[in-house]
């Protein structure tokens, strides 16, 4: 084991020196199966590493971060890929797999770095895994973790193992696409890993070379698939996509759940290394208005609170919810899954990772456990519609009253403009919160609570309202405020 830790702090130490010329074009397979194998990793792995179990949903969250980094890194693309068909040597089952000797060989002709280097980022990325795990830094050991399972998986894409990635060579432009993403997000219901364990792999970097060959093998079977789908479907209609699935599903099917395997076998394989570490407790509790992760600090936090916007209130696809503390600041959980049985008034204890997202500080992959149901909401913060639109405000129940200046009506929202003379503020009523505004015109004063959000494609906040009864027209607010509810000015302890 000691002589494997070695060659990877090697291929580690390449991986991070070498510069290169990015190539115009790459993709990754789409984030919904990246998630999948990082998720359905776990179900390989040994009792020994429970504890690392508590970690799946930040680790499927964080499972696209590598693809993220292309915009700003100009190392990370070849990553992703290794085209190995431009390697003479491949087909005669001599190709080196010392990078340096690659170099040596092929420099005059051919940008080795730049035809790809993935094999070398897995090991690499296994060892500095290990290495974080042995120091107890885990933090870093699950988004590592998380980029661990995004290069196995675009490793076991055929098409990323080929000069021929998009079928530009051969007349099959955009297979790319609509292979990895557009094809298998349509069947992934469909995919099922098996109940193998984990094992310990000796040289991680020879593992993955020899997988390879069975992975690029299956890349004219996709381009053959192609050419009859399009006879078939020339303008990619469902038909082309089913009979695609038809002919590449098989296969398809057994890389997907081998990458999973794979990836359990590197976690396993790295932990080991590390001398088997305990995982730890979570952290201690810590106040919402506390917490302040940077954009590239990632923290395994934990945080209790009582849910203001419940689970498919605001989002009906993923999970959207936001909690607050007696520091009466609040944040948001988010998970690309959405989570049921979250509502409005429960008190959660919620373990996840703290960052910092275009200026929102969230919770990404939470774990919520609900403590108490039905516990007393925090009474909304009063503001004036100007005051609504300051930061400190993000996250945070607060209510505002004013007469509505601007209306529009969309499918999936209403957009109001309310305003008390201060500067008028947005309200931002989506669908799925069943909220009716049929009777509300502009001229009407209402009095509206809910989140403060930031709307980035505008760079401007606004205010989220969830239920009914957090938009009142004036004539039935008095009304409302003789109703005994629970969610309206009850004392907030725990």
């Amino acid at each position: 084991m000691t002589a494997s830790r070695s060659r990877r702090s090697y291929w580690a130490a390449v991986i991070s020196v070498v510069i290169f010329s990015l190539p115009a074009v790459s993709w990754a397979w789409g984030g919904r199966v990246h998630r999948w194998v990082n998720e359905k990793a776990f179900q390989h792995l040994p009792m020994e590493m429970a504890g690392f179990e508590r970690w799946s949903r930040i680790i499927a969250a964080h499972a696209s971060d590598a693809d993220a980094r292309k915009a700003t890194d100009p190392l990370e693309g070849p990553r992703h890929w290794i085209d190995i068909d431009n390697y003479p040597e491949f087909y005669a089952g001599s190709l080196s797999h010392d990078l340096d000797s690659l170099r040596a060989q092929h420099s005059h002709h051919l940008d080795v770095y730049g035809n790809g280097v993935v094999p070398w980022t897995i090991a690499g990325v296994t060892e500095s895994l290990s290495v974080v795990m042995a120091g107890g830094e885990w933090s870093q050991a699950v988004l590592l973790a998380a980029d661990l399972g995004h290069y196995v998986a675009d490793c076991h894409q055929p098409l990323h193992t080929t000069a021929n990635y998009d079928g530009q060579l051969t007349g099959h432009d955009g297979v790319h696409l609509r292979y990895e993403i557009h094809m298998v997000e349509r069947y992934l219901a469909q995919l099922r890993p098996d109940s193998s364990l984990a094992v310990y792999i000796e040289d991680p970097l020879e593992h993955i070379f020899a997988t390879i060959p069975g992975t690029w093998m299956y890349v004219d079977s996709i381009l053959n698939a192609d050419r009859q789908a399009r006879k078939r479907s020339p303008t990619y209609s469902a038909e082309y996509y089913r009979i695609m699935w038809e002919k590449t599903g098989p296969f398809t099917i057994g890389q997907l759940g081998q990458s999973a395997r794979v990836l359990a076998d590197l976690w396993y394989t790295a932990w080991v290394d590390a001398g088997q570490p305990e995982f730890p407790p979570p952290a201690e509790v810590e106040v919402i208005a506390n917490l302040e992760p940077g954009p590239e600090t990632f923290d395994l936090v934990t945080v209790q609170g009582v849910v203001t916007m419940g689970s498919g209130v605001l989002d009906d696809q993923r999970m959207k919810v936001y909690i607050q503390d007696q520091s009466g600041r609040g944040i948001l959980l988010f998970d690309h899954r959405l989570q049921e049985g979250i509502s409005r008034g429960d008190l959660v204890r919620v373990e996840g990772m703290a960052q910092d997202y275009h200026g929102l500080k969230e919770i990404i992959g939470p774990s919520v456990t609900v403590l108490e149901r039905g516990h007393p909401s925090p009474s909304p913060q009063v503001l004036s519609t100007g005051e609504a639109k300051d930061s400190r405000w993000d996250n945070t129940l607060i209510s505002v009253r004013g007469k509505v200046v601007f209306a529009l009506e969309d499918e999936s929202w209403t957009r109001l403009h309310l305003d008390d003379g201060s500067g008028a503020v947005v309200v931002l009523v989506r669908s799925e919160t069943g909220i009716d505004l049929d009777s509300v015109r502009e001229g009407d004063v209402l009095t509206v609570s809910g989140v403060g959000a930031y709307l980035m494609e505008e760079g401007s906040r606004a205010i989220m309202p969830g239920y009914d009864d957090q938009v009142l027209r004036d004539e039935v607010v008095g009304e409302a405020k003789r109703k005994d509810s629970k969610f309206q000015g009850a004392p907030y302890s725990y």
